[in-house]
């Protein structure tokens, strides 16, 4: 989360006054699903584990929560993940509620941070 996308959230907020917006889904790796740590979160079981997994990663990243402006979190049916193909993480940059940009599953080619900013100047016609 550090570096390059931080850096293209806040220019990007900057340069276009733009919102950052925080969608937090399902827990991607799971310790009962799919563990790549014996350290990870459990999967969610109920609306308030999902809250206290957000207010956890706001407080290990405050330099993004700085940038947020709102925090929406998918509900326990995983419907708005499934929706649109956010699972496990992906950045989306909108404009007036159209999608103008979404990441790859398997990344973009560069760094996330590149691609952000790239996505905004298009969005913005720059």
């Amino acid at each position: 989360m550090e570096g390059g996308p931080i850096k293209a959230l806040a220019e990007i907020k900057e340069r276009f006054q733009a919102e950052v917006i925080f969608a937090y889904l399902c827990e991607a790796h799971a310790v009962d699903t799919w563990p790549l740590s014996p350290e990870g979160r459990a999967s969610h079981k109920s609306m308030k584990d999902r809250g206290e997994a957000v207010a956890e990663f706001l407080a290990r990243f405050p330099e993004f929560d700085a940038l947020v402006s709102a925090v929406v979190v998918d509900d326990m049916t995983d419907a708005t993940t499934v929706a649109n193909g956010l699972w496990p993480e992906r950045w989306v940059v909108l404009e007036d509620g159209v999608v103008k940009w979404t990441s790859s599953l398997a990344g973009d080619q560069g760094p996330v941070g590149q691609d952000l900013l790239r996505a905004a100047q298009a969005a913005y016609d720059l």
